[in-house]
Formats: structure tokens, sequence, C-alpha cells
């Protein structure tokens, strides 16, 4: 049986229940995902989106870039994926406000807190630790939580500090940000001192091993994680958080003034291969790591040395 919706996307219609088997249900629409499953009440299809639409969106302004950036947020990125966020972070600047307004959106607020937390501005870190757990999730459900966490270098205030203790001691049962918080105690080792110095370390006992794996990363002298020169500081954060075997790091890419940029670190680590991705921005004419999380992981047991993209 075939049946086609109205303008509002219902369908109306009868069949033969003897005559159809249940699991065979199929839903499409020409520019969006299909859906092959069982039969539903709902369905709901993600329009197929690529990066160079980004372009067009940040060529708009208010209330109609909000829209048009609210459906590409909604849509299905396929394998534009990364080429995607890049050219969200490329348009940083244009899009901070509207991405700020989207994280109350039900519908696309992980989409939006995960592209704020790349981009990793102090202000909208802030904004987003004192807001509630997301209600509903089209994409991104198990991301924004991780990429916020890994954000957090060098917390300024109590709320970041508590949401940092928080992930690291699995209090929301959510083991990609308990790993990114230990992470992010372990690559900032100052920031697990100042926990010390602050005595959350003596009230929180299970948070000691992390903390006093930080201390030993200082206590073997390692570089401030800021320089003049982006190039060599992506390496030393590469060391800093090095899974496995580092093989390399990959060309930044900027924002569009050229003051904050990405940098992929590649490492292959047993029968893996990943990618994690740092955030930098140039302050007073100087690169600061603002965040470094897992952006890609791949099965490879064995082949040649990659260098990230």
């Amino acid at each position: 049986m075939h049946f086609k919706s109205n303008k509002n996307g219902r369908v109306q219609g009868t069949y033969d229940a003897t005559q159809c088997k249940p699991e065979s249900a199929a839903v499409e629409k020409q520019g969006y995902e299909s859906y092959s499953s069982g039969l539903r009440t709902r369905y709901v299809l993600r329009r197929r989106v690529g990066a160079s639409e980004i372009s067009n969106a940040a060529n708009l302004v208010g209330d109609r870039q909000m829209r048009e950036l609210r459906a590409l947020l909604a849509g299905d990125f396929g394998n534009d994926r990364r080429e995607f966020a890049d050219s969200v972070f490329y348009y940083e600047a244009r899009f901070r406000p509207a991405l700020r307004a989207l994280t109350l959106d039900p519908l696309v607020t992980e989409g939006a807190r995960f592209f704020l937390s790349s981009i990793g501005a102090p202000e909208d870190l802030r904004l987003m630790v004192k807001l509630a757990p997301p209600r509903s999730s089209l994409e991104l459900s198990e991301v924004w939580r991780y990429a916020l966490v890994t954000a957090l270098v060098r917390p300024d205030n109590e709320s970041e500090w508590a949401f940092l203790r928080r992930c690291a001691l699995n209090d929301f049962d959510d083991r990609w940000a308990d790993a990114g918080a230990i992470q992010t105690f372990e690559t900032d080792g100052i920031a697990a001192k100042q926990e010390i110095a602050g005595g959350s370390a003596a009230e929180e006992p299970e948070a000691r091993g992390v903390i006093a794996s930080a201390l030993d990363y200082i206590a073997s002298g390692p570089r401030p994680l800021s320089d003049i020169d982006l190039e060599p500081l992506a390496k030393r954060v590469a060391e800093a958080v090095k899974i496995g075997r580092w093989e390399g790091n990959g060309k930044p890419r900027w924002d569009e003034a050229g003051d904050k940029a990405l940098v992929g670190f590649s490492f292959h680590a047993g029968l893996d291969q990943l990618v994690y991705t740092a955030t930098f921005h140039k302050i007073d004419n100087t690169w600061k790591l603002r965040g470094v999380r897992e952006t890609y992981q791949a099965f490879a047991p064995a082949g040649p040395v990659r260098t990230a993209p």
C-alpha cells in the first residue's frame, strides 16, 4: 500500500492488516533521510543538509538567520559532519547569538550546545553550565555534556567547578562526561592544583586519583598551555592528551577573524584510530588552549601512519 501525506505531513488511509507486515513500513521524501522499520503513529525525517548551506545562513541576520540555523541543526549532516562543524566554527562570530538562543529550543538544544562548546567562548560556557539538561533530541544526544566539560579549561566560577567535579565523579551516569572531566583535570594540572587549594579533594576522596595524576603532570615540568606560536603549542597539547601513539597534527582550521583555531591530533591506540580536536583562542597576541575532545574513532588494527586532517 502507498499513501501520500498532505502539506502538514499527515497521512490518512486504510489497509488490510492481514496483508501487511508491520516491520516493512517505510517513509520517504526526496531530499530527506528515509525510514524503514515498524509502524508508528509519528515519523520524523531529517532534511539532508550540506556544509555549503552554512555560508547562506551566515549572510542572514536576526530571526531569519536563527530559523535557518535551526533547520540546519535539525537536519542530517551525513558525510559532511566535519565540514559542517568547521563551517559553523568559521562563522562563529556571526552565529553565536543565534546558537545561544537555540540552546533553549528542545529540538536543537544539544546541537547548539555542542557547537558553542566547540567554539569555547567563556561567556557561552558560563551560560550552558547553568542550563537544565535537554528534554529531547534528534542529533548529538550524548555529546553535549562531554563537549562542554572538555571546554572547561581553567574554570573561572563556582558553577563551572561544580559541573566539572560532578562529571569527574560520574554524578550524571555519563561515562563520556566522566572521561572528559578527567581529561580536563589531567591536561590542565593547574586546574587540579586549584581544586586542592580550594579543599574539594579532601571533601571528595573519589577525585583524589584524578587530581594526583594531574599533579604528577605538573611535577614533570610541562610548559604552559599557551604560546605566541600556535604550532608548538598544539604539539604540547597533543603530548599532554596523548592516547597510544601520536601520529601528528593536522593543519589549523581558522575562524573568520583568524583569532580562533581548531587543530586535529591523530593517535593510534590498540585497534583504534583516534582524532582529538583542540580549540585555541588568540588573546593579547598569545594562543591559549580552550578545550580538546575526541571527534573521530575508527577500527584500524594496523596500517600506515596517518596524520590528523
